[in-house]
Parts: structure tokens; C-alpha cells; sequence
């Protein structure tokens, strides 16, 4: 199996169709046809070689197997199969280090094997070679397909380093390789550019500082130097303050955001309490008013009790009072009979005799005398008894005046406290809507705000798809003006970089300069560091001549006519 090494790159362009000329694609095929020829040719001289050996018994050389077949199937088809697997597990993306190694020890026994089935050192080198070139050409066709996988993928293989560079400068290109390994550097000009950047950048400390230039600069010039070692390019080891700044910024600002939403959440809670508070006293005051209002109604009942009781000792004193009347009317009656007695005991005392008149007559104004002091007597009893009846009476009426005052007073309390009560239970329900009023208000404009950062992001992540979209047409559009270009400059007679200048001419033409960035020239051709700048800068100069020689042929026409 093979042992390219391939490094996934998230930022590696998107893998292009290789196109062949008609006569590679006829050398391709031609290579394949020969190869299959030559492969079947080992394949078979293997089998019969190592059959045969495995056939002869032991006395004579040979194997002593009673199946001989078997062997070289056997080993060849574990050959193919565990190469099939090593092959699938790379697809799969399922990697194990270990299966490419089982082909290659059974590679090693066919060869083996071959070599053992010769009858001389000459034979056993022929069964050997024929064997190797099976084993050989399946390599090669599982290396193919690796590679074609790895594109696939997304995966670039990692450069190797020329043996001239070990050779001349072990210890730096040791380093070099180093950093390739560790920090998953594909490119060998990528990490060449980073190894010159860094020296370059030292050498401007050491005349910066002088020789002593590592104790004397300071902490963020020797930045690039320290991150080297991590692969980091000198502009990026430069620029990592600013960007770590902008993070700062940033997570600075996220966490002020959280700070206020968290701010917003608790003022909702503390108005969702206040309102829950003001709904309780409002509940308790209300409970207050109707036992208040209970109380007042008990009370107003024992009042209207007293007065009906006070309404029944009226009536009592009025018919005392027409006791009273009675008798008075029983007086004057038995003063109207004594005096018609006293009237006919006068006649009957006058018819009777003359002597007994003055006697009789001194019975009758006795009688008279004593009628008129009983009567007078009754009378003041009557007019004694009419005024302390009315003046009880007035006494009474005064009670009842007061308690129906107080009644009335009672009466205006109670509904004061019920009007009391309602104006409370409002207030509390105004102060409850107020509030209900401000959570709502909080709430509203808490989702007007997250309704109008929801629209924002939406309409942040539309433009984002839109010039990610645009984006995409773009570097199709250029994927393919590469393609041409480099294909039209393909057979030119120039050097490989001012080859690549002219592509990048053509595309600075039909795209301009702000579409062909450095970036792009770095992952299009596969240049680092200045190199690509190089070739911008040789782009524009051979834009310039063309443009040049487009007026001088404009001048020459009107000349011409």
C-alpha cells in the first residue's frame, strides 16, 4: 500500500476534474494495458512457481503440500483483499495504520516464496521479479485511488522535502519538517515561506536591536519569533494583539447583553411580585370591608331591635295615658252626680221643712265645699299626671331622636367604611393594573426587542447566504477562468512563474483586483509569503503592457488609414 501522506484542509480549494491532453490520455491507457499485461504475467509465473515448489515433497525440495493451488491463491488473494480494505477504510474515512502492513509483509512472503521456488540464483531472481511486479503495479493502483479519495475528501498531501536540502542544511530542514508534522503545514514552499519569513524578520530585529536583539526587543516584537514554532506566519503572529482585542470586544459585549436580558428577566419578576403583593392586600382589604360591612349590618340590627322596643314602650305611655283620660272622665262624672245629688237633697231639704234649710243647706255647701276640693284635688292629679305623662313622653321622643340620630350616624359610618372599603379595593385594583400595565409594557417591548434582534439576525444570515451564494458563483466562475487560463498558458515557452503571472493577469482582467486577493493567488497556485504578492505585482505590469500596446495600436490605425 502506499504511504503518501494526506492532511485534511477545511480551507483547501474545491477538487478539480484533471484534464488530459489526447496524447496523455492515450499514455495513460497504453501505461494501464501494459500494466495489466505485465501484472497478469507475474501473477501467473507466481502461481506456477510457487505451485510447483509446493507441489515437490519434501525428500526432493520441495513443500509437500497435498493442495498446492491453495498457497499462491491464498496469498495473493489476501494481497488484493486486505489492499481492497486498507482502501475502503480510507473512504470511510475509518483509517487503520496497521492492514496497510498485512499486504505488504504477504508481498514480502510471495517474494519470498518466488525466490525459494527458483532452482538457481539467476531463477530465483526472475520468479522473484515477476512476482514483485504484481505486487508492484497493485501499489501503484492503490496509490492512484488513495490519492483520488484524498481529493475527494478535501485532503491535500503533504509535500515532501528535497534530499539536495537535507543535505546541505540538516538542522533547519529538520525544523522545517518539524513544523510540517506538527502543525499540518501540506505545502513545502508554505512552510519555506514561513521558515524565510521568520529569518528575514530576525535579521530586521538583529539591525533593529543588534546582535543582543532577543534580551532587548520587546515583548511584542519577539511575538513572531516565539510563535513560530507553532506555525504561525509573522503577519499573523503581528496582527494576533488586534485580533485578540476585537475577541475581548466582543465576549465583552455578549456578556453585556446577557447582563441586560438577566436585568430585563428580574424586573419582570419583580413586577409579576409586586402585582401578585398588590393582588393579595387587595384580597385581605376586601375580606376587611365585607366583615367591617357584616359588623355595621349586626349592629344596625340591634338598633332597629331597640327602637321597636322603644316603639312598644310608646305605646304602653299612650295607653297610660288613656288610663289617665278615663279616669278623668270618670271624675267629672262623679262630680256631675254629686252635684245632681247635692241639687236634689237641696229641693228635698227646701220641700221639707224651712228650719232645716239652713242646715241642709250647710250640709250641701259642705258637701259642695268638699265636692269642689275632690274635684279640684282630682283635677290636679289629672294635670299633674297629664304633664309628667308628657314630659316622659318628650323624654322618651328625645331618646328616640338621639338613638335615631345615632342610628343614622351609625348608618352614615358603616356606609363610609363600605365607600371606604370600595375606594381601597379600587385603588388597589387601579395599582394592580398600573403595575399589570408595566409588566405588560415590559414584556411588549422585551419582544418588540427580541422580535426586531430575531429580524436582524434573519436578515444578517439572508445576506450572509446571498454573498455566500454570490461567493460560490464567483469561485466557480474563476475555478473555470483558472482552468482556461492555465491551459492557454500551458504550452507556453516561459518559466513556471511567469506562467503563473499571466494566469493571474487574465484573471485580474475579466474578475479585477479586488475578486483576485492574495489569498485567492495563494490557494489558486499554490504560492506563500511574498510569491504572491510577486505574482500580483508581475500581473499588473504585463496588464500594463497590454494596455499599452492595445493604444499604440489604436494610434497606428488612424497612421495606417
Amino acid at each position: 500500500m502506499s504511504d503518501s501522506v494526506y492532511v485534511k484542509d477545511d480551507q483547501a480549494p474545491v477538487a478539480q476534474r484533471i484534464v488530459l491532453a489526447r496524447w496523455e490520455k492515450w499514455l495513460a491507457g497504453a501505461g494501464a494495458a501494459l500494466a495489466v499485461g505485465v501484472s497478469t504475467i507475474g501473477l501467473v509465473a507466481s502461481y506456477k512457481a510457487v505451485e510447483a515448489k509446493a507441489a515437490l515433497p519434501a525428500a526432493e525440495g520441495g513443500w509437500g503440500w497435498e493442495e498446492p493451488w491453495m498457497l499462491p491463491v491464498a496469498v495473493d488473494l489476501a494481497i488484493l483483499a486486505f489492499s481492497i480494505v486498507n482502501l475502503l477504510l480510507i473512504r470511510w474515512e475509518r483509517e487503520a495504520a496497521w492492514v496497510k502492513w498485512v499486504p505488504r509483509a504477504l508481498t514480502g512472503l510471495t517474494i519470498w516464496l518466488n525466490w525459494q521456488a527458483g532452482a538457481s540464483g539467476t531463477a530465483a531472481a526472475g520468479h522473484a521479479g515477476l512476482a514483485a511486479l504484481w505486487v508492484v503495479f497493485s501499489e501503484i493502483a492503490a496509490h492512484l485511488y488513495a490519492g483520488h479519495i484524498g481529493r475527494l475528501r478535501g485532503r491535500v498531501r503533504m509535500d515532501g522535502i528535497r534530499p539536495s536540502r537535507w543535505l546541505l542544511s540538516p538542522i533547519a530542514t529538520a525544523q522545517i519538517a518539524r513544523q510540517m508534522k506538527l502543525w499540518e503545514i501540506t505545502s513545502y514552499t508554505q512552510a519555506l515561506e514561513l521558515e524565510k519569513s521568520r529569518q528575514v524578520y530576525a535579521e530586521l530585529l538583529t539591525q533593529r536591536h543588534g546582535k543582543k536583539w532577543r534580551r532587548k526587543a520587546s515583548r511584542p516584537e519577539l511575538m513572531p519569533i516565539t510563535l513560530a514554532k507553532f506555525g504561525v506566519t509573522v503577519e499573523d503572529a503581528l496582527s494576533e494583539p488586534a485580533r485578540r482585542a476585537e475577541k475581548d470586544a466582543l465576549r465583552k459585549h455578549e456578556a453585556e447583553v446577557r447582563t441586560r436580558a438577566l436585568a430585563l428577566r428580574m424586573a419582570e419578576e419583580e413586577a409579576t411580585e409586586a402585582l401578585a403583593a398588590v393582588e393579595r392586600q387587595a384580597a385581605i382589604d376586601s375580606a376587611k370591608a365585607r366583615a367591617e360591612a357584616e359588623r355595621l349590618l349586626a349592629e344596625a340590627e340591634r338598633i332597629r331591635a331597640e327602637q321597636e322596643a322603644r316603639t312598644a314602650a310608646d305605646a304602653v305611655v299612650r295607653n297610660h295615658e288613656l288610663a289617665l283620660q278615663l279616669q278623668q272622665a270618670k271624675a267629672d262624672a262623679e262630680a256631675d252626680r254629686l252635684r245632681a245629688e247635692a241639687a236634689a237633697e237641696a229641693a228635698r231639704a227646701t220641700a221639707q221643712a224651712e228650719a232645716e234649710a239652713a242646715e241642709i243647706r250647710a250640709r250641701a255647701e259642705e258637701a259642695q265645699l268638699k265636692a269642689q276640693i275632690e274635684r279640684d284635688k282630682l283635677e290636679r292629679q289629672a294635670t299633674e299626671d297629664a304633664r309628667l305623662a308628657e314630659l316622659e313622653t318628650n323624654r322618651r321622643q328625645a331618646e328616640a331622636a338621639a338613638e335615631q340620630a345615632r342610628l343614622a350616624k351609625a348608618k352614615a359610618e358603616a356606609e363610609q367604611a363600605a365607600a371606604e372599603a370600595t375606594r381601597k379595593k379600587a385603588e388597589a385594583e387601579r395599582q394592580a393594573a398600573v403595575a399589570l400595565e408595566a409588566a405588560s409594557v415590559t414584556r411588549a417591548k422585551a419582544v418588540v426587542t427580541e422580535a426586531e434582534a430575531e429580524r436582524r439576525a434573519a436578515e444578517d444570515k439572508r445576506l450572509a447566504a446571498l454573498a455566500e451564494a454570490e461567493a460560490a458563483e464567483l469561485e466557480k466562475a474563476m475555478a473555470v477562468a483558472l482552468e482556461a487560463a492555465a491551459v492557454a498558458h500551458e504550452s507556453a515557452t516561459r518559466s513556471p512563474a511567469e506562467r503563473q503571472a499571466l494566469i493571474v493577469a487574465d484573471l485580474i482582467e475579466k474578475f479585477g483586483e479586488e475578486k483576485v486577493t492574495l489569498s485567492y493567488i495563494e490557494r489558486a497556485l499554490g504560492v506563500t509569503g511574498g510569491t504572491r504578492q510577486d505574482r500580483r505585482d508581475r500581473a499588473r505590469q504585463i496588464l500594463a503592457d497590454r494596455r499599452n500596446q492595445a493604444a499604440g495600436g489604436r494610434d497606428d490605425m488612424p497612421n495606417a488609414a
